[in-house]
């Protein structure tokens, strides 16, 4: 777990430097240090990446050139793109080298980041393409020696913590020629009941973000922590105490430096990684390495979200994510058998009542957003662009009143 955090902390700090004083993008702030850690668990993730990347940049230039799709639409569009891309390569290359890559063990497979790279590149000015690309090839290559360095040292001093790029499923063992430690995590949700939860889950964030201009957690943060909790039952608690840790220092390192934007989510989830790693050292035999791994990158990205959010509206966004985890887990604990670390094997008269109050919270959040929203008649006839507007005009089909209810913006 120690040569994962290093890798994704220099990688994630490296891309906000060279992002803050020289402009680059590089795919974005995680893509890049992601991949690295993909690639040591299994080499063909770049290849696939590279694939998947490509062909959501080719569906994000048709779309751009023959469609009227705009901001978040397709933003989603490339992401949607990118992860079924990466599935087909990876179908391909597991029928081609059937002993080299897994489909089922493949985390490159269904990821967002091939979209987000995408997407990164597509917004950037055509004159710098090249220069950026390179770069980011360059910086790749430095956080594979900065991974290898740390994998040897590792392996050599034999530090407590659960193990993520030294498992025996890690080709990052053979490649390197260490010694495996630990055993594997099998997985235990059906993939076809995680591709729901993932796509009810987009579908959730982008009604909310449409609807009440509110952000929730994450894209795709809630399911995932809640099939985390199936097998590491302290999840929520590592997230809540990480995250509002994290949130702490972020508003001290805004106020300090008006850092913002994606450095600002760089020093997020280097925060959330740090804060998350002594969770590993302390209980190294019942934490599963890359379960705290993403669990400390979620962190920095609920924080950030948070952040993002205006006070006045940050109990609904933790209520209303609480509730919408709540949802999921009970999903899960009835489809799935829950092991025995998991956060609760059965619906305990204790957590249906828990989770009771916390789905409350969040329906009573939800009326209160629903309430604030302006009458649509309101809206149109007291903007100053509606000067003139009759009383009895139909304002449902007003520009302006539809502006606002599909702006993505």
């Amino acid at each position: 777990m120690i040569a994962a955090t290093t890798i994704l902390v220099v990688g994630v700090l490296l891309v906000a430097l060279l992002s803050q004083f020289h402009g680059y993008r590089l795919g974005g702030v995680l893509v890049l240090p992601l991949v690295a850690v993909y690639t040591f668990r299994e080499p063909f993730s770049p290849l696939v990446f590279a694939v998947a990347a490509g062909g959501a940049w080719a569906t994000l230039w048709a779309v751009r050139e023959y469609t009227l799709l705009h901001g978040r639409q397709v933003f989603l569009v490339g992401v949607v793109a990118g992860a079924v891309v990466s599935v087909l390569a990876t179908l391909l290359l597991w029928a081609a080298f059937p002993d080299r890559i897994s489909y089922e063990d493949a985390e490159v497979v269904g990821s967002i980041f091939p979209g987000i790279a995408a997407y990164n590149v597509m917004w950037q000015d055509p004159a710098d393409r090249r220069e950026d690309l390179t770069l980011s090839v360059g910086v790749f290559l430095l956080l594979l020696a900065v991974g290898t360095i740390a994998v040897y040292l590792v392996a050599a001093r034999g530090l407590p913590t659960p193990p993520v790029l030294l498992l025996p499923t890690s080709d990052a063992v053979a490649l390197l020629g260490v010694e495996p430690v630990g055993t594997p995590t099998p997985r235990i949700v059906p993939a076809w009941l995680s591709v729901s939860l993932l796509l009810a889950d987009v579908a959730v964030y982008e009604g909310f973000r449409r609807r009440y201009d509110l952000r929730l957690a994450g894209i795709v943060l809630i399911p995932l922590l809640a099939m985390f909790s199936l097998r590491y039952g302290p999840t929520v608690l590592v997230y809540g105490v990480g995250a509002a840790t994290v949130f702490w220092m972020l508003s001290l390192v805004h106020w300090t430096t008006l850092l913002y934007g994606r450095n600002l989510l760089a020093v997020a989830l280097a925060g959330g990684l740090l804060v998350v790693l002594p969770v590993g050292v302390l209980e190294p035999a019942a934490a599963p390495g890359i379960t705290l791994l993403f669990i400390g990158v979620f962190v920095g990205i609920g924080a950030y979200n948070l952040h993002r959010v205006a006070p006045s509206n940050r109990s609904a966004h933790i209520r209303i994510s609480a509730g919408l985890f709540v949802v999921f887990y009970a999903v899960l604990l009835a489809v799935v058998p829950v092991p025995r670390t998991g956060l609760s094997s059965t619906f305990a008269p204790a957590y249906v009542a828990l989770g009771a109050v916390i789905v409350g919270l969040a329906a009573v959040e939800i009326a209160r957003l629903e309430r604030s929203r302006p009458d649509a008649h309101a809206f149109a006839s007291e903007s100053v662009f509606a000067e003139g507007l009759p009383a009895d005009a139909d304002t449902e089909s007003s520009p302006l009143v539809a502006r606002r209810e599909g702006d993505d913006s």
